[in-house]
């Protein structure tokens, strides 16, 4: 073991690891070069000290191992950074939605699109979705298009659904809805897969500004102590440029794992596990409903407020099935955003099927999210080995208006099930 160049002390230091000798606590922490030597009592790693080792006193603080972030969105968030910020607590209203928008407009060249994301209606003092009139009255120049906080509706202006040649008699895509108001006009406010339409049509992102998004997420990682952080829908090859420019230039601190995402995976030349420490592929992902913030996750049961209203199939069923078949078979994880019930009965199915059909151990499939998993569903993953990667933050940002609004009490009360 080499003397080290630093050591940390007078500090709690939490290894998570209940079979060490002295228990899980220790009471200093020795790095070389960047990396960890001992972890340990203050004599064990004292024992380390040579004459220019940098003694770091904690005054206290804590210390645990770096978190691992096992679903996130890395490079829209990283985009949207530098984007008009439309969301709560920024903007109150629709009114402050727009006025933030023009303001954008005002600063970008006529013709050129104007992207967001984060509204979310129901923290907004009118309580309801943008429209495309809404949008009109921030800039009829530009084409503007707006996801809701959710990343499962968007919305959009005229320019922008006349950029895509969505018209009035324009048919609902499978999985997805353009929403109507009660004469049957186009209100602008797209569910699910019919959000495509419009995202296709605009710029993707350049890669200097993918690899800047890379950047600046796996800073913000770092600064709150995540070291490892997956992305959980890659689908350009502009994507995997920037993350692996990132590994090449240093810009991408933290490890990272990326899931293909079904749609624009094709016959991709590798499978999970290719990559090292720093980058790797992971799951190959799969969308089987939507959101409970915009109605579309696919329940049993109606919706609390809305009991007409069960969601809907991003992935028909049946589909879904076949796909996942064929994914476990060429050696992939796969990873299933299953937020309703009736949603998760679909993915487990699509994975029983898969393991009946081709049984391997340790797959380590997952389902995403599993807000409403009931307990017969947690008993039907434990016994198929499936892994719940499960949206817990929801219980901070959503939690009450679940309750309240969306799922009721019963469910409400039981969302995001961990114990």
């Amino acid at each position: 073991v080499p003397i080290a160049d630093r050591l940390f002390t007078n500090g709690s230091f939490h290894t998570l690891d209940p079979s060490r000798p002295d228990g899980p606590t220790a009471d200093a922490l020795a790095s070389w070069r960047g990396r960890i030597v001992a972890v340990g009592s203050q004599a064990e790693v004292d024992a380390l000290v040579g004459p220019d080792t940098e003694v770091v006193d904690l005054v206290g603080a804590t210390v645990l191992p770096g978190f691992i972030e096992t679903h996130m969105h890395p490079i829209g968030a990283g985009v949207m950074m530098s984007a008009a910020q439309i969301g709560y607590p920024a903007c109150h209203d629709i009114d402050g939605v727009v006025s933030a928008l023009a303001a954008r407009a005002d600063m970008t060249p006529t013709g050129e699109p104007i992207q967001t994301w984060g509204y979310d209606d129901s923290l907004m003092d009118d309580d309801r979705h943008l429209t495309r009139d809404d949008l009109n009255r921030a800039s009829t120049d530009h084409p503007i298009f707006v996801r809701h906080v959710s990343g499962h509706l968007s919305y959009a202006n005229d320019r922008a659904l006349e950029l895509a040649g969505i018209t009035e008699d324009v048919e609902d895509p499978v999985g997805g809805l353009f929403q109507r108001d009660v004469s049957g006009r186009l209100t602008g406010c797209m569910e699910e897969t019919a959000s495509f339409a419009v995202g296709v049509a605009l710029p993707t992102a350049s890669l200097e500004d993918t690899a800047a998004a890379v950047k600046a997420i796996s800073d913000l990682c770092l600064s709150v102590g995540t070291t490892t952080m997956t992305d959980a829908a890659v689908a350009t090859p502009t994507m995997y440029a920037a993350y692996q420019q990132g590994v090449e230039d240093g810009s991408l601190r933290v490890r990272t794992q990326v899931f293909p995402i079904w749609r624009a995976a094709g016959d991709l030349p590798f499978r999970t596990g290719i990559g090292d420490d720093r980058l790797s592929i992971g799951a190959m992902k799969f969308i089987s409903d939507g959101s409970i913030q915009g109605y579309t996750a696919c329940l049993c049961k109606g919706y609390h407020d809305r009991p007409d209203v069960h969601g809907y199939e991003v992935i028909p069923a049946a589909e879904l099935t076949e796909m996942v078949v064929d994914a476990h078979a060429g050696g992939w994880q796969v990873a299933i955003h299953a937020n309703g019930d009736a949603a998760i009965d679909n993915a487990l199915d699509a994975i029983e099927a898969a393991l009946t059909a081709h049984p391997r151990h340790d797959h380590r499939h997952r389902i995403e999210h599993c807000q409403t998993a009931r307990e017969d569903q947690l008993e039907r993953m434990a016994r198929l080995g499936v892994l719940a990667s499960v949206f817990a933050n929801h219980i901070w940002y959503w939690g009450d208006r679940h309750r309240d609004r969306f799922l009721g009490p019963e469910r409400g009360s039981r969302i995001d099930p961990l114990a």
